[in-house]
């Protein structure tokens, strides 16, 4: 028995999927001054080029099908330019049935369509008759509407431009073959998110809210981007959930960590969930890099080292300014303004990735900041006094 997949919140978010990939492959053909648009004047329009009905169903494309006739009837709607387009198409996860009439219907005349047509209605109008019904069944209203004399020249029109693809590509399959085709220069861990923040972009509140029309340069911008984040040997700076890590900070389950108590000591107790942030994204930047062999023990080191250096030399200076100063509020009042120096100045680069993040930095800070070197010289402090 003929059955749409089962609806429920899981099936239908799996048909919208379905609908925006068929849209990705779409947006791959553009020409630089077209657009797809979603849901407008149908599933998915190209302008100018072609209207495509998308079906994610089971079962089979059979003769009374309402995904064929219903899809017929909705481009023979005054209000759809059919004239716009060059090919219209309906697109369905379905196969003809075995005794569908349908079957080989690209390779038909129009002629030879309005026969096999005139041919299913007449047998649906024969059934009807013969069920001594009184209610005329949807189908056979739905037939009857796209059969209508009085409309033939424009059905005409429409059948010349009418393309079916059945047994199209699964969910999967459908995903699997754009990875392959498209997502080559992706890290494989990563082929997945970048499907996902692509689909997310496509289905974006924002574009919804502007008409659901995406252009080639929007489409070419969010790959670029995407591209930039996630292909092998990258040199974008990875991005971490920086609302996340926010929410599983507990300020009262710190203060036994030492660079917590190097903060207390000078003062910046109001500073601590910020810096335990920023100490959290330096931890999860590197395991990240680490996972993903794009950074090595030996160049985090040097990162550190470099970093270690350019504090002592800089606190060391700033001792010499304050080398007069003996009232302790002062003192920590001195150190807390070094310490908003320290955060506040431009980060440096970490190996060659682009746009290493202030907060990423700051974090080392704090991660120098619990080390125990042997040389007690050599130990990270906020403080401006021995």
């Amino acid at each position: 028995m003929d059955s749409k997949l089962n609806v429920d919140a899981t099936k239908l978010f799996e048909a919208l999927q379905y609908q925006l990939l068929v849209a990705v492959d779409h947006c791959f053909e553009l020409e630089k001054d077209e657009c797809v648009w979603l849901e407008v004047y149908g599933d998915v329009t190209v302008p100018g080029k072609a209207q495509v009905e998308v079906k994610f169903y089971t079962g089979d494309l059979t003769d009374g099908h309402s995904n064929f006739w219903n899809t017929l009837k909705n481009w023979m709607n005054e209000k759809f330019d059919h004239v716009a387009y060059k090919t219209l198409v309906l697109l369905t996860t379905q196969e003809f049935g075995s005794q569908a009439t349908l079957a080989g219907w690209n390779t038909r005349t129009v002629a030879d369509k309005i026969s096999a047509m005139e041919a299913i209605l007449q047998g649906t109008e024969e059934r009807f008759v013969a069920s001594k019904k009184t209610s005329i069944p949807a189908s056979l209203k739905l037939q009857r509407v796209v059969m209508d004399s009085a409309r033939r020249g424009d059905l005409i029109e429409i059948l010349k431009k009418v393309v079916i693809t059945t047994n199209a590509e699964t969910l999967t399959e459908r995903l699997h073959r754009i990875k392959k085709s498209q997502l080559t220069a992706i890290r494989t861990d990563k082929q997945q998110q970048f499907i996902d923040e692509l689909l997310g972009f496509m289905s974006s509140t924002e574009l919804v809210a502007n008409g659901w029309k995406i252009t080639r340069a929007m489409f070419d911008d969010k790959f670029s981007e995407l591209n930039a984040r996630h292909m092998r040997f990258s040199n974008k700076f990875p991005e971490v959930d920086i609302d996340y890590l926010k929410r599983t900070i507990n300020v009262s389950d710190l203060m036994d960590l030492t660079f917590v108590k190097k903060i207390q000591e000078v003062g910046g107790d109001d500073h601590i969930k910020k810096a335990a942030l920023h100490k959290l994204i330096a931890e999860q930047t590197i395991a990240e890099l680490f996972s993903e062999c794009r950074l090595h023990k030996p160049d985090l080191a040097r990162y550190q080292a470099n970093q270690l250096g350019s504090h002592l030399s800089h606190r060391a200076s700033q001792m010499i300014e304050v080398r007069k100063i003996t009232d302790m509020d002062d003192l920590k009042a001195e150190s807390m303004k070094f310490y908003h120096q320290r955060h506040a100045q431009q980060a440096e680069q970490l190996c060659s990735f682009e746009n290493t993040t202030i907060e990423f930095r700051n974090g080392v800070y704090h991660l120098l900041a619990e080390e125990q070197p042997e040389d007690i010289d050599d130990e990270f402090h906020w403080k401006l006094w021995k």
